[in-house]
């Protein structure tokens, strides 16, 4: 399986730095313990046998293994992340004159790329959801970039006509989001992966509610 891409960015982002080596071994370590058994279910002493590093060394490094969750979290959403997020929008722009297009555009692309990315995708979604400080870091992440996202369905009302009026576009986002990870987290963490084409149908699925749930 090719590596998934925003690790592949991360570790290349991590390779470029002027971190020592030993640092970077013991951030990678984590990086990969931490999306398979959650930062609380991994030890420190685990991520120094999956480094090469002694415990010391990485508390030389990281006063605690919260540190080290927040030195990996904030370059992604800092700096990595937005760029998809930039993708994604100028993407959806071109599908903003038809609901149909757009709705499965947003459904399929955003279930991919969680799917694709569940490596990270794993440890963002289980810290917003525990982690004051990383939850912080998130919601600082959307202000800056959700209101581009937000642009485009209030384009599509204005433009098409085909939303209905009672209906904003962050409560279509809401939507679409609440059914997308909901679906990604069945899928991923909570029974075991269905195949391609019960994805594909499960997915047009969502479509046809989302669809249903806000068209005029």
């Amino acid at each position: 399986m090719a590596e998934q891409q925003i690790s592949q960015d991360f570790k290349a982002w991590v390779g470029a730095s002027d971190m020592p080596a030993g640092k970077k071994k013991v951030v990678l370590a984590a990086l990969r313990l931490f999306s398979e058994k959650g930062f609380d279910g991994t030890a420190t002493k685990e991520i120094a046998i999956e480094s090469g590093m002694s415990q010391a060394t990485i508390f030389k490094y990281f006063k605690t293994k919260e540190d080290l969750l927040y030195f990996i979290i904030t370059p992604l959403m800092k700096n990595i992340i937005p760029v998809y997020v930039a993708d994604f929008k100028d993407a959806m722009e071109q599908r903003q004159n038809n609901l149909e297009a757009l709705i499965h555009y947003v459904v399929r692309s955003r279930y991919n790329f969680l799917a694709d990315n569940s490596e990270v995708a794993s440890i963002m979604l289980a810290e917003i959801l525990t982690k004051d400080k990383v939850k912080a870091k998130f919601i600082e992440m959307l202000a800056e970039r959700g209101g581009d996202i937000v642009k485009v369905f209030t384009n599509l009302a204005e433009k098409s006509g085909e939303i209905r009026s009672d209906v904003k576009p962050e409560a279509v986002i809401r939507l679409i989001v609440s059914q997308v990870l909901v679906y990604f987290l069945q899928n991923h963490k909570i029974f075991e992966p269905r195949d391609q084409k019960q994805v594909d149908e499960d997915l047009a699925e969502i479509e046809k509610l989302i669809i249903t749930a806000i068209k005029k």
